[in-house]
């Protein structure tokens, strides 16, 4: 699905009926960016097919760092959060994943995991320059050390069953994660 958007890069001419106040808060936007109008819908239209229709058909939905903050400051230490967290990365490398795309290999995980990351506050990918199947990932939340340490096992059930290799953990802080790993 993606590698079909990627393809069609031809730009066509179409008309569509928009409510006056939708589009004029979309030409609001775009000129605080300071990008063209059609540019800024063209860029909204593929995020909904790449990414954002799939989500909401799997069911995802959007909740504050306010409330995670709450749900994730009650959790202690000792309590099954570690097996949890590995068990839900189990079930979205199986079932997320393979949804996004037909086949599951360390390439689409790696594509998989720039759309997921992109619902977060902030994320970078970079890949290294010597080495490029070595992938690296911080991804900033600002929301609390539980939900880092969740993240950590959620990422460790969903990457190491599809790459075969371990993660690298670099940092793990109350705001953010980070961590490395190897694609074939």
């Amino acid at each position: 699905m993606i590698l079909l958007v990627e393809r069609s890069k031809k730009l066509i001419h179409s008309t569509y009926r928009i409510k006056e106040d939708v589009i004029r808060a979309v030409e609001r936007e775009a000129t605080k960016r300071g990008v063209p109008t059609s540019s800024l819908v063209n860029k909204i239209l593929e995020n909904y097919v790449i990414s954002e229709m799939y989500f909401e058909q799997l069911g995802f939905i959007l909740v504050s760092k306010d409330f995670l903050r709450k749900v994730f400051s009650k959790i202690q230490k000792g309590t099954d959060v570690e097996e949890f967290g590995y068990e839900l990365g189990v079930t979205i490398a199986k079932e997320y994943v393979s949804y996004f795309f037909p086949q599951v290999n360390g390439m689409t995980l790696v594509q998989f995991l720039d759309l997921w990351f992109k619902r977060f506050q902030s994320f970078h990918h970079r890949v290294d320059n010597d080495n490029p199947e070595l992938h690296y990932f911080t991804v900033i939340h600002d929301i609390n050390i539980n939900f880092s340490n969740a993240l950590k096992m959620i990422l460790e059930g969903l990457i190491i069953p599809i790459v075969k290799k371990d993660l690298e953990f670099r940092d793990i802080t109350a705001n953010a994660i980070s961590f490395s790993f190897e694609v074939d």
